[in-house]
């Protein structure tokens, strides 16, 4: 990461300027004269940003649509498990301007701002198939479908952070508005250079790296000498930071909180990173549903998960692909459970990812991963039944360079039982009650898109 150099006062003429655009001649002041466009060009060079600070602007869009399929699926009144079934051709989009600067040259203060209208689309966390959701899709606030009004077009903050050395080997991360892996000194993974579904970038273990965003602080380690490439990493996030009527606020009850411990082992060609996490009230798990309500059903609690990640990549691109891996295992711990009888809950997942770079062409990539979101993996329910909560997702996407600002990356998707055990159902007391037989009840859903990736 690039430490950039610049002052306050260039970050909000920054943050300003960007945000206004750029002026029209009937907007400048009566004694600001209207210079043609090379003397304007040469004027404004003498008030550019510092040459260490950096404003990079991203704007992705999706054009595609769903195809469900199963037993489930009403054709007739288009739903599936009681939801309207969000199969139409949408195109959405999301952009994030971000600032980078500095105070020393050593640390660095980063600041995002983001917009998007994926909200009401398929490729959103919506019912009844909420794993569809892309890596890339935002909207804030996150309205659903049933809202009447729904404000799309607003522009939020979503990164407000100070990052400095504490010594060559410490490092200190702050922020009112910051992601649990911002504050981690790894990322076990190099399956994430066009990112297409959102379930395959939490390195096979969401409940691990649940990429809680709210305020917070994380320090790591990375030493030199005989330890180099070793990391040792905390990051603390409260997501009601800010407080709520309910509470919220940093190390309270109603925090909505996840502390992360991350240990990991790097070298140019691989990586293998162990991490664990201890999440309080209000978790949210990206898993099946079933996984993913009783993480965030019951009162007080706790959920703590462990992750076993890393990736191999070859030395040049060739026939070889680069391989990330991982695993999670997530213990659930209840205060009052949803369902009497109900006890030992624990949910697993893994994936795998492989790309091969220079495929047809210098800078286009070919991509493909498989892999099981976090699904209830054992569970003592009032039943004797046993309860299949199993389920997989398949992608396949084709990245293509056209220069360094504009990519295209065609993507097809798969999940032929994105439910899981709640397949036919909505009521997680009365699927634990009364579990559903394995293949009783069917939905699958695939997807084809385009995304449009422009950098600049």
């Amino acid at each position: 990461m690039r430490p950039p150099v610049a002052t306050v006062g260039w970050l909000a003429a920054a943050s300003i300027g960007c945000a206004a655009g750029p002026l029209l001649a009937q907007e400048l002041p009566h004694d600001v004269p209207v210079l043609p466009p090379p003397a304007a060009t040469e004027a404004l060079e003498a008030t550019d940003f510092a040459p260490t600070t950096t404003v990079n602007l991203q704007i992705n869009g999706a054009l595609g649509g769903l195809q469900y399929s199963g037993s489930e699926r009403d054709s007739a009144s288009n739903t599936g498990d009681g939801a309207p079934l969000l199969n139409g051709v949408s195109f959405n989009h999301e952009a994030r301007l971000t600032i980078d600067t500095s105070f020393t040259g050593q640390d660095l203060f980063r600041i995002r701002f983001r917009s998007g209208n994926f909200a009401r689309s398929g490729f959103f966390s919506n019912p009844p198939t909420p794993l569809t959701r892309l890596d890339f899709a935002f909207q804030e606030p996150a309205c659903g479908r049933s809202e009447g009004a729904c404000p799309t077009g607003l522009i939020t903050i979503n990164r407000a952070y100070l990052q400095l050395p504490l010594s060559r080997e410490i490092r200190f991360t702050i922020g009112a508005r910051v992601m649990q892996l911002d504050m981690l000194p790894v990322w076990p993974s190099v399956y994430n250079a066009s990112p297409i579904l959102d379930l395959f970038q939490y390195a096979g273990a969401p409940g691990a790296y649940g990429k809680r965003l709210g305020g917070g602080f994380g320090v790591w380690w990375q030493p030199g000498g005989d330890l180099r490439g070793l990391s040792l990493g905390y990051a603390y996030v409260a997501g009601r930071a800010g407080g709520t009527p309910q509470g919220g606020g940093l190390f309270g009850g109603a925090s909505s909180q996840t502390s992360t411990l991350q240990l990991a082992l790097s070298r140019p060609q691989w990586n293998v990173t162990a991490a664990y996490s201890l999440s309080g009230p209000q978790v949210r798990l990206r898993g099946t549903p079933l996984a993913s309500q009783l993480a965030a059903g019951a009162g007080e609690r706790s959920l703590g998960s462990l992750s076993l990640a890393g990736y191999w990549q070859p030395r040049r691109s060739g026939w070889l692909p680069s391989v990330s891996a991982g695993w999670g295992h997530d213990t659930f711990r209840f205060a009052s459970y949803p369902a009497p009888g109900l006890s030992e809950v624990r949910s697993r997942s893994w994936y795998t990812g492989l790309v091969w770079s220079d495929v047809l062409g210098v800078g286009n990539s070919l991509g493909l991963a498989v892999g099981s979101p976090a699904h209830v993996s054992a569970i003592q329910t009032p039943t004797t039944s046993s309860i299949d909560d199993r389920g997989l997702a398949f992608e396949v996407f084709y990245r293509i360079q056209l220069s360094d600002e504009l990519s295209l990356t065609p993507a097809v998707f798969w999940l032929p039982r994105p439910r899981g055990a709640l397949t036919g159902s909505s009521d997680v007391s009365e699927a634990l009650r009364f579990p559903p037989a394995s293949g009783e009840a069917s939905l699958g859903v695939w997807a084809g898109l385009i995304r449009t990736t422009l950098r600049f």
